[in-house]
């Protein structure tokens, strides 16, 4: 008899994979009762990140904050090539807040995955990342509907350059030492 993961799968996939989040939510004692394999766990992450990646969009920001959640708990450097390719060939189009929360992820991506991607790939979501802040910081204040700088903790252009100027002075820090 075939058994129906579809209950774990859900839980597994809600809390992003994480023993820690399903603890928090509750549900790790009903979660480790389905006695699910590491294999199938893995590849349901993978089936995850994939699905994530292909919805990654300058509109909607609910893939990549849902990958850089995923990543808190799971090293996997699909996420981080995804979103620098997703970012490099659609954020030239994009508005000033889009291309700072990317850039923004991007930093948090590299921090975490530093020691498992190669420096060449490091080194390009470094300067991805730089080329993402310094066109917010170039180019004039554009925000699509629904991205008011309000909403970001922003006032005016000055405030969103002061917050790229503090992300890049990171990011600098960050590959200094």
């Amino acid at each position: 008899m075939e058994t129906d993961w579809s209950v774990p799968k859900a839980l597994f996939v809600k809390h992003y994979g994480s023993a820690v989040q399903m603890h928090r939510g509750g549900v790790y004692t009903e979660y480790k009762q389905w006695d699910v394999p590491q294999e199938l766990e893995q590849t349901w992450m993978d089936e995850r990140i994939v699905q994530l990646t292909s919805e990654l969009s300058i509109m909607n920001w609910d893939a990549i904050d849902e990958l850089t959640s995923i990543a808190r708990y799971h090293a996997n450097p699909l996420i981080i090539n995804a979103i620098t390719a997703f970012a490099s060939k659609q954020l030239t189009s994009a508005d000033s807040m889009v291309r700072l929360m990317y850039a923004e992820r991007v930093i948090e991506l590299i921090k975490r995955y530093e020691s498992i991607i190669p420096v060449h790939k490091l080194r390009e979501a470094y300067q991805l990342t730089m080329n993402l802040l310094e066109d917010v910081v170039t180019k004039p204040l554009v925000l699509d509907p629904g991205h008011e700088l309000q909403q970001y903790g922003l006032k005016d252009k000055r405030g969103l350059n002061l917050r790229v100027e503090k992300n890049k002075e990171e990011i600098i820090r960050y590959f200094r030492n």
